[in-house]
């Protein structure tokens, strides 16, 4: 019975810190069930929220400002070209003469009279010309150099519409129809005397000219010649005065 007893005992005592151990454990997947349940409960408070106040805010705010952009862009671009600048040009200090094109080689072919204003029309890559009708004229149109002492421009030149192209004036011939030797300046150039045709007969561009005789002492001017478009000037006279005729047929 000693040993019966002393078994059972025994054994009794080996049964206690078990049963211990699984009181701990119970208690421990308690406390843990718990705290997993309240993370769950928690979560979709925490997410719900932001995603509900996204799907709101994003599809009615961003219309809204694409709308405002697309719309104020033609605004900008459209009022500057309705402006169109007006300038005009008067004369003073007496007139300025009108040329058929933008250089002094063309020909003066009117006059804006001192005082009178007209609307520039446009300017010329040729550096200080300006396109303005021709006030004698009705529908005709001319160019002014503005940079002399004779206007006042009422306006920005650079705002006017510019001609690239310049059709050159075709310019004239002297034709010397005396035998003798001449000399144009300026330029000295020689024109051969009638009887070397056709090298009696030189081009020139428009503009002022004088013609010296060579075949006289001293050189005498035979000719002041204005030379202008599309023309042909004979010279006539040489320098001792001597009147002559160009042959026929000289051209």
């Amino acid at each position: 019975m000693e040993n019966h007893y002393g078994f059972y005992k025994e054994r009794t005592m080996s049964l206690k810190p078990s049963k211990l151990f699984f009181g701990f454990l119970v208690v421990v997947l308690v406390i843990i069930s718990t705290a997993c349940g309240a993370s769950q409960a928690s979560t979709p408070t925490a997410t719900k929220t932001p995603m509900e106040t996204l799907a709101t805010i994003i599809p009615t705010e961003s219309p809204k400002n694409v709308s405002f952009a697309v719309s104020a862009t033609p605004t900008i671009q459209v009022t500057p070209s309705a402006t169109k600048s007006v300038i005009t040009v008067t004369a003073v200090n007496g007139n300025l003469s009108i040329r058929s094109g933008p250089d002094i080689t063309f020909d003066a072919i009117a006059a804006l009279k001192d005082g009178e204003t007209v609307t520039a029309l446009a300017r010329s890559i040729m550096d200080g010309w300006v396109q303005i009708p021709i006030p004698s004229q009705e529908g005709k149109t001319g160019w002014v150099l503005l940079k002399t002492n004779y206007f006042i421009v009422n306006g920005n030149v650079l705002d006017l519409p510019r001609v690239d192209a310049v059709e050159w004036n075709v310019g004239s011939y002297l034709i010397n129809c005396t035998p003798h030797q001449m000399l144009v300046q300026p330029g000295d150039v020689i024109l051969q005397p009638v009887s070397d045709s056709p090298n009696n007969r030189v081009w020139f561009t428009p503009g002022e000219y004088s013609v010296y005789d060579l075949d006289v002492t001293g050189q005498p001017v035979a000719a002041n010649l204005s030379v202008t478009e599309h023309r042909e000037f004979h010279i006539l006279k040489d320098g001792s005065r001597k009147q002559w005729t160009c042959p026929s047929g000289t051209k």
